[in-house]
Formats: C-alpha cells, sequence, structure tokens
C-alpha cells in the first residue's frame, strides 16, 4: 500500500537521442507513479516511438500539431496497476488532459506549459482561459505543470520583485474550481524555487488540487540536463496492487496424519448417513470436495 505521488517536470526537449534515453533512464527512480512533463519537443511522428522507448509502463504524448518542434507535453505512467483513459488535448502541444485510475479511485490531471513571458498579455489571457474545460470534471482534480509566471512576486521569487507577474486569470481559474496550491496548502509561507536562470530563482513548475485532495508532502529535485527542477507530490490517494484469486495448492503431506485420517473417516461416515451414496469410494468423495473447498 502506498499513498500516490505525481511529479512535474520541464524537460527541456526530449529530441536528443541520447538525452531522451538519459532521462527516460533517471525518471524512474523519482519512485512517483505518474509523471507530468512539459516542453518535449515531441511531434507527432515520435509519439508512438517514444512512448515505447519508455514503456514503463505506458506513456502518452501530445505534440504541437504544426509538426514542429515547439512545445510538446506528456503522460508517463510508472506504476503497473495504474491506468488512462478520456484524454485529449489542444493543438499547441501545451496542454492534456486525462482521467486516471489508481485502484479504486479515479483522479482528474490536466498537464500545461503557459505561455512563456514573452508573449502577449491577450495571448496568455486566452491560454488560462481555455483551461477552464479541461481541468472542469466530476472526479478529484489537479492542475500541474510549467506555469511560467508566479502568483506570488515576493515570495515565490529570488530577489523578490514588487510588480504583480501576470496572474489574473489563473487566480480567477483556480478560484472558480476550487484548486489550492498544494505547496501553500503543506507548508504555508515556505520558499522553495524550482527554476534558476541568469541570476533570479523562480517557483514557476506547481501543482494546484482540489479540497478532496490532500497534499502531504512536496520537494524540488535537481532535473537532469534542464534549468527547472523535478517537483514530486505526495497525495492521501492509497494504491494498492491489484491482487487476482491466487493459486490454490493441496498440501498432500497432511494425508499422512494420523489426526487428518480419523477426521476424514468420521465426516466420511457422516456424509454417507447425511444423502444417498453418490460416490463410489472415499477417492472420489475427496476429489469433488476439494473442488468445490477451491473454488469457494
Amino acid at each position: 500500500m502506498a499513498h500516490l505521488k505525481i511529479a512535474t517536470f520541464n524537460c527541456a526537449g526530449l529530441s536528443v537521442t541520447t538525452r531522451r534515453k538519459a532521462i527516460f533512464d533517471y525518471l524512474p527512480k523519482l519512485d512517483a507513479q505518474i509523471i507530468c512533463l512539459q516542453e518535449t519537443h515531441s511531434t507527432a511522428l515520435d509519439e508512438h516511438k517514444w512512448a515505447v522507448e519508455w514503456g514503463n509502463p505506458y506513456a502518452l504524448f501530445h505534440s504541437n500539431k504544426t509538426n514542429d518542434r515547439s512545445n510538446g507535453v506528456a503522460f508517463l505512467i510508472n506504476y503497473p496497476d495504474i491506468s488512462l483513459t478520456n484524454w485529449h488535448g489542444d493543438q499547441h502541444g501545451r496542454v492534456v488532459t486525462a482521467d486516471f485510475k489508481a485502484s479504486l479511485r479515479k483522479l482528474h490531471i490536466t498537464n500545461i506549459y503557459a505561455p512563456q513571458s514573452g508573449y502577449s498579455k491577450r495571448e496568455r489571457t486566452l491560454f488560462f482561459d481555455s483551461l477552464y474545460s479541461y481541468v472542469h470534471s466530476p472526479h478529484p482534480t489537479i492542475l500541474a505543470g510549467d506555469f511560467n509566471c508566479v502568483e506570488n512576486p515576493a515570495l515565490d521569487r529570488n530577489p523578490p520583485a514588487n510588480r504583480q507577474d501576470f496572474t489574473t486569470p489563473l487566480r480567477e481559474l483556480r478560484e472558480t474550481l476550487g484548486l489550492q496550491d498544494t505547496l501553500r496548502a503543506a507548508y504555508g509561507d515556505v520558499r522553495l524555487f524550482t527554476r534558476r536562470h541568469a541570476n533570479v530563482q523562480s517557483r514557476i513548475d506547481r501543482f494546484y488540487a482540489c479540497s478532496k485532495i490532500t497534499p502531504l508532502s512536496e520537494q524540488a529535485l535537481p532535473g537532469l540536463a534542464s534549468d527547472h527542477d523535478i517537483v514530486v507530490i505526495e497525495t492521501n490517494t492509497v494504491i494498492t496492487p491489484k491482487h487476482g484469486k491466487g493459486r490454490w495448492k493441496n498440501n498432500t503431506a497432511i494425508y499422512n496424519d494420523q489426526t487428518f485420517q480419523t477426521r476424514f473417516q468420521h465426516q466420511w461416515e457422516q456424509w454417507c448417513t447425511l444423502q444417498p451414496y453418490f460416490f463410489h469410494t472415499k477417492t472420489d468423495w475427496w476429489s469433488q470436495t476439494k473442488t468445490r473447498i477451491q473454488r469457494d
């Protein structure tokens, strides 16, 4: 039994084979069952090939539909008893959303790579406004990824900034859908940075979750060949391996036990008095009896 762990990572491109292999070898060691990737730089022609290369046990890559290598997002599943269904994404390779089934619980996860600060205010507003249809779900919901902005520049940037970053559409989205910043929910006003660029550190890689999901822990781990850290949260969702009926094995050594033989004889005599004699021998009786025991 284990709590569900989810990771998000801006991997800064997977198109170079050696780099992709190194990242695919590294990510399973995180002990995260679901991994959200951004900026994969995949195309439609890469998606199946890269999913096969992952093979741990399943991957979903979503690319820019113009077939250039900009953007790209992905879900990697790193646990055999988690399934993914009902996925869809945008045309630009910046959003992918899906339902996940972990044990008996379903989760809805949306993975985003938001436009960078160089995009216009209108373009960024349109992006966050478009997320309502992706994030809304009847199932417990998580929004993850690279948001390319911070909500509290005084707390989530180093050095701190007095200006307000572009966050109004994002704030309206999470307030409307009842999403909380998982780091703040778990640790309050602790400072944690996930990206280092030039002389600035910031927390642009984040998770938001609905009230039905309790964040138990959150940490930032060094990314591989990227200026982004890998952010991993642990949630209250419990996952357990699926078990079949198992194999029933008859312990033949007990046949030589005197207590068993005595009890067997007694049961046989009682059986004969309760109903017509359906079995020719005790062996026939035992063969059908143990089959019923096994089946029940």
